[in-house]
């Protein structure tokens, strides 16, 4: 392309995404571009879109009409990802105003699209139909990632995607494909591209990080590359498992989150129910899954875990949620998100039967959730006077007094809480805290002594 275009993304839905909309607009500005904050500065507005359930679906495409809504002469409006993936023909349909669609596997082909994007500027006005539309033959998917550029002190690195999983209710198989992970040498490279530019924490990712390596031969895939990520990095801070499967949490692995002090203590495994019956439908573990987080706790003491699960699943009785609060009480978690049941097109759960009332599934959610916040509480509470490292990722006003804002081991971004301090530290400093006080989420501390400095 002759010359350069600006551009802008909208960036919907899971952390992945986060990390192929870093990568796009990274193979955007190698390609000659240059990104711009706002959509009403940009001659290119992608909407990286996430097509897991009916309201992440819904925001896409509110996203995608607002785009197209708010368009300046001569702009162009793309869909990218999961949605353009899973529903392409649908979308072209109910937004015709589109000018291209890109699927969630074969994003590294962006800069070729736009190029091709705009060489066909002659032929048509933008918006005035759908011009290209780009998807993945089955069973290709994109891992290499073009450089890495860090917006902080934590970064995401994907090491594998797609998923092998048969869930009832899940149609990411059909988005992503099978599972692939990414080779040790291609998760060098990044590491070693963000280290650089002091990133100091780490979370990896995937549809299901715990499958790491079994395409490749590894038995025991994740548990290997943390010890030699530790081994190979010792600068690096922290090291946090995100999305792991209850099949495949195995001895090895617990033993280098305990043993590698690199590691957080933290595991995100969204178990999605906690009654067999239920679990039985969504085709789900469904044996000891109480005797599992039992034996991680041994394992890995003061552990922090995280779930999410799904309420108002087909056939989910009144008996099966009440054991599902119940147990969520029990097991005490440290952090809990909730999901209503979404109808997906394509998974084996859109034709079960016994379906829950729409009022129902969102009563259901907001008194889990009501549980999940106590029990957080709860948690924050029990470290109240305790010593925790801290990881400043930046600063906030509060009634005129400056607070700097963190997380701990116990919480990953974006999605737990934070730590609060009254003190003034730069971003990507590991301070050490004294935890004065808790709130539902977050928790107020005060520095002790300096910060470690940056690297």
């Amino acid at each position: 392309m002759s010359d350069s275009k600006r551009f802008h993304f909208i960036t919907l839905g899971c952390a992945k995404n986060t990390v192929d909309s870093e990568a796009m607009q990274s193979l955007l500005a190698e390609a000659g571009h240059a990104a711009v904050s706002q959509p009403q500065d940009a001659d290119l507005v992608v909407v990286h879109t996430c097509g897991f359930i009916e309201s992440a679906k819904q925001e896409s495409i509110d996203a995608l009409l607002g785009s197209v809504a708010a368009r300046r002469p001569g702009q162009r409006i793309v869909a990218a990802g999961c949605l353009a993936e899973r529903y392409p023909d649908e979308l072209a349909a109910e937004v015709p105003e589109l000018d291209g669609l890109i699927g969630a596997r074969n994003w590294g082909s962006i800069a070729g699209f736009v190029a091709r994007l705009y060489e066909r500027a002659g032929e048509r006005q933008p918006g005035s139909s759908l011009q290209m539309m780009e998807l993945s033959p089955a069973g290709e998917l994109d891992l290499a990632m073009p450089t890495r550029r860090a917006a902080g002190p934590s970064a995401y690195v994907k090491i594998s995607d797609g998923c092998d999983q048969k869930c009832a209710f899940c149609a990411i198989p059909r988005m992503k494909g099978l599972h692939r992970s990414k080779p040790r040498d291609l998760i060098f490279r990044e590491v070693e591209q963000l280290l650089a530019q002091r990133v100091r924490e780490l979370v990896l990712i995937g549809q299901d990080t715990t499958r790491y390596g079994h395409d490749l031969g590894e038995r025991e895939g994740l548990a290997s590359l943390l010890d030699e990520l530790c081994g190979r990095y010792p600068e690096l801070a922290w090291l946090r498992v995100m999305y792991a499967y209850p099949r495949h949490v195995t001895q090895p692995l617990l033993d280098v989150m305990r043993e590698r002090p690199q590691v957080c203590r933290y595991l995100d495994m969204p178990l999605q129910h906690l009654h067999p019956d239920t679990l039985r439908r969504m085709r789900r573990p469904h044996r000891d899954v109480e005797e599992l987080l039992a034996w991680i706790r041994v394992q890995v003491p003061e552990v922090a875990l995280r779930t999410t699960f799904i309420v108002g699943f087909p056939g989910e009785t009144e008996a099966e949620f009440e054991y599902l609060c119940e147990a969520t009480e029990r097991i005490g978690f440290d952090r809990v998100g909730v999901f209503t049941y979404s109808d997906e097109e394509g998974t084996p759960a859109f034709d079960f039967g016994a379906r829950v009332p729409r009022k129902v599934k969102a009563a259901r959610r907001d008194r889990l959730m009501s549980i999940a916040r106590k029990l957080s509480l709860r948690r924050n509470r029990l470290l109240v006077g305790r010593e925790l490292d801290v990881l400043i990722e930046g600063r906030a006003e509060d009634g005129g007094v400056t607070l700097a804002v963190g997380r701990s081991y116990r919480d990953a971004p974006e999605v737990d809480g934070v730590v609060l301090l009254e003190a003034s530290l730069v971003p990507g400093q590991l301070v050490r805290a004294r935890i004065q006080r808790a709130l539902e989420y977050d928790l107020v501390a005060a520095p002790l002594g300096s910060a470690v400095p940056l690297a």
